[in-house]
């Protein structure tokens, strides 16, 4: 068979559980909507869904008739579903709720009894022709299984959250062998890219079409209902999987603290009934469900909009509370609302209590601070997801599908056969880390080292003794490993602290390589976390016994290798951490960009409060250097978690010298964290330990010139690209740091010198050094 020929109208395929104007649910509507404005721009647009009528529905009743109808100019084909065991299904669900792993057996019986309908899977085997096929939501079995059918011409919707489901095998494996997965946002395919290997498809963002040509009318809104206080919105299902009850929570807190406006109260509108506490009836009103334009006239009336869900994959209510001029404020715990927020400047996120009512404060005091961000919000919406700009991106996609070669019809038994697994040929490359742990620098060096080695075709897998449960799918028991390798593998075993496990890499099989990132001397940890000063000490020790037994050591850093040397490694290379800069791209969190946006230096730091940081040389320094210039602030970015009482000294030391413009932010977001690098003026590190230190790096390619103190890994890693101390007597780095904040010249060269040293790092660069070990050091024969 051929590909569409020129000339020819473009058609595709939306494959969903149900389908209708009847029928409720996000992506069930966002379906047919996408699918009515592309027959509004002439595609041949056909949808195939069960007979039901939706999540809420009976599963084991026909609903709809089946056959075929013509809806708003979409062809719709319903199919019945299959009998199915209801409380197998249902036992399952809850242990994937519960974050169980099923087996493959598991899995088949789950989605064998969820809504299955053989009929609709065997259609799409029969007609290849129909495609491209785009299936939504991804947690459904047409969507699991359908994508294995035709899988050139698959394209799956997922509508993404962060759930037990995200990690079953099968969606795994239907992501990977789809054509294309669509995406509403960047942060919803950020989350996917950390559950699945994208490089095996194409991820494509195609945003959610919002229509924008609706009125509101705020005064009668007010009047429907009687309300005349100011209040905030919540619109949605009211139930714990909105976290609408963290909500109500904290605004009756706020209530009681006295916060606010006379009068304010908390407007609720949507389906469920809401659970408010006895006596919080006075300050929180459940509308229920209320007609389209009321929703929209309470947008326009709200003061702020607040979303607290965590898991959403789009949320087409902020979109509209913009459209009606109204700010919003999101759960900085949700990528996706947090990051709508971020790209448009329309509201602010919060993280807990005191952040919300600091966060509700700051809005309720600037009504033109609130125009300002609900006129960027809604300027976000008409530039990303006005159905024009929705239904161009659809018709690019469906293009270049349509333009590939065409499937043969198959058989559904085919496609869904098992598949057998491939035996690697060539030598494996496995790595093992002690603590697998979500976000750590470590843990994200092993990934991103799997990644370079997968993509080489290498067979390459992460073994841990304890996993975070968020990276679950991305690592094995530690155990499993001696009963797979085979003696040419290889292991990269990681190695930063005293752990039981390294006493037993002597004996594992295969060739070992120490992925060293050096270890804190405990003598700085003696008094604030003996802990972890205990498990420094044996760190030490366990390296003098292991380094000998490893073939090669693979440091981070030169110095890293020379205690490898020192430890008695019989060869030593150096591969510096990859670092994945494009996060460096995050937008800043708005709440911390415009409490510093005042045009005053600023000097920074990052780093956990542990004494090896010398924080407290930090504050000395501030002593002068805010004698030097006038106004400069030294902001201090780092959580305390281990280190609490040397944390409370640093506070001590700022009151008793009387030290000006010392900020402390705590432990912060990816997008706090870029405001504050953003905000920065100098970097100064006066750490007297690092083993790499990677917010140099940051500083050099975000062009912040760096100042540091020229000890342990740190000359390795800064190299030419700041000014390096050889000592640093607080008056002295005062001066020196004053002379980068008032000499644009000075800082305009350190910028230059910073980017010129961060090609030593460059992603391509850390690659081609591993290649090289593999090759050179190991014997690895690599394809070119």
């Amino acid at each position: 068979m051929t590909a569409t020929r020129p000339g020819q109208p473009l058609s595709c395929t939306f494959v969903l559980p149900w389908y209708g104007e009847q029928v409720p649910g996000g992506a069930e509507a966002e379906a047919r909507l996408t699918a009515e404005n592309l027959a509004a721009a002439g595609v041949r647009v056909q949808a195939l869904a069960t007979n039901l009528s939706g999540l809420g529905s009976d599963w084991e009743r026909d609903t709809l008739p089946v056959g075929e109808t013509v809806e708003n100019g979409v062809t719709v084909r319903r199919f019945p579903v299959a009998p199915r065991d209801a409380a197998r299904f249902d036992g399952l669900n809850m242990r994937v709720l519960a974050g169980a792993v099923l087996s493959p057996d598991e899995e088949r019986d789950f989605y064998r009894n969820m809504v299955y309908s053989p009929e609709l899977l065997t259609h799409i085997a029969a007609h290849p022709e129909q495609g491209p096929f785009f299936y939504i939501p991804y947690l459904f079995t047409s969507s699991v299984w359908g994508p294995l059918i035709h899988p050139a011409k698959s394209l799956i919707i997922p509508c993404l959250h962060d759930e037990g489901y995200a990690r079953m095998a099968a969606v795994k494996r239907a992501m990977e062998t789809s054509r294309m997965v669509c995406f509403h946002v960047p942060p919803e395919r950020d989350l996917a890219a950390g559950l699945y290997d994208l490089g095996r498809t194409e991820p494509v963002i195609v945003g959610e079409g919002m229509d924008t040509h609706w009125t509101h009318d705020p005064e009668r809104f007010r009047q429907d209902f009687g309300l005349s206080e100011p209040f905030i919105l919540y619109a949605g299902r009211k139930d714990p999987g909105k976290n609408t009850p963290l909500l109500v929570h904290y605004f009756l807190r706020y209530k009681a603290e006295g916060r606010g406006p006379a009068g304010l109260k908390l407007v609720l509108v949507g389906n469920l009934p809401a659970d408010i506490p006895p006596g919080g009836e006075a300050h929180v009103l459940d509308l229920g469900f209320v007609s389209v334009q009321q929703k929209h006239d309470a947008y326009a009336a709200a003061e702020v909009f607040v979303q607290p869900s965590l898991m959403e994959s789009f949320s087409r209510v902020i979109m509209e509370a913009w459209l009606a001029g109204t700010p919003v404020m999101v759960h900085a715990d949700c990528p996706v609302t947090q990051g709508h927020v971020l790209a448009s400047g329309g509201g602010l996120a919060f993280k807990d209590y005191p952040h919300f009512a600091e966060c509700l404060d700051y809005l309720l005091e600037r009504p033109e601070l609130r125009a300002q961000m609900a006129r960027a919000g809604a300027a976000y919406v008409q530039g990303n997801f006005s159905w024009p700009v929705v239904v161009d991106n659809y018709l690019k996609v469906i293009e270049t599908v349509s333009a590939e070669p065409a499937c043969e019809p198959t058989t559904l038994e085919r496609a869904l056969a098992p598949r057998r697994p491939r035996l690697a040929s060539g030598p494996a490359v496995h790595q093992m880390v002690p603590d697998f742990s979500f976000g750590d620098a470590i843990g994200n060096d092993a990934l991103a080292i799997q990644k370079t080695l997968r993509s080489w075709g290498i067979s390459s897998d992460i073994f841990a003794h304890s996993i975070h449960p968020r990276l679950a799918d991305k690592a094995r028991p530690i155990e499993e490993y001696a009963k797979q390798a085979r003696p040419q593998d290889v292991l990269l075993f990681h190695f930063s602290i005293g752990h039981p496990v390294a006493d037993l890499l002597p004996e594992l099989p295969g060739r070992r390589v120490l992925r060293y990132h050096n270890i804190t001397p405990a003598e700085f940890l003696d008094l604030c976390n003996p802990e972890s000063a205990a498990r420094a000490r044996l760190g030490r020790e366990q390296l003098r016994r292991i380094a000998p037994a490893v073939e090669l050591g693979m440091g981070v850093s030169d110095y890293n290798c020379a205690e490898l040397s020192e430890a008695g490694c019989p060869a030593t290379a150096t591969v510096p951490i990859v670092i994945d800069t494009s996060v460096l791209a995050t937008p800043s969190d708005p709440f911390v960009a415009q409490r510093f946006d005042d045009g005053r230096p600023a000097v920074l730091h990052v780093g956990r409060l542990v004494p090896n940081k010398k924080i407290e040389d930090l504050i000395k320094t501030q002593y002068w250097l805010s004698r030097l210039v006038p106004g400069v602030r030294m902001l201090i970015v780092g959580g305390e978690v281990g280190c609490e009482t040397y944390a409370e000294g640093l506070r001590e030391l700022v009151d008793r010298l009387a030290v000006p413009d010392v900020h402390f932010s705590g432990h912060v977001s990816l997008a706090a964290l870029m405001a504050y690098y953003r905000r920065a003026d100098c970097y100064l590190c006066l750490s007297e330990h690092e083993g790499f230190c990677v917010p140099l790096v940051e500083c050099m390619h975000l062009g912040i010139p760096v100042v540091a103190y020229g000890a342990a890994g740190v000359p390795g890693t800064l190299g030419d690209g700041g000014i390096l101390l050889e000592r640093k007597e607080p008056q002295r780095v005062a001066e020196t740091v004053a002379r980068v904040l008032t000499d644009p010249a000075l800082a305009a060269g350190l910028r230059v010198a910073g980017q010129e040293r961060l090609q030593r790092f460059a992603p391509a660069r850390v690659a081609a050094d591993l290649r090289e070990v593999l090759t050179s050091r190991l014997g690895l024969e690599l394809a070119p």
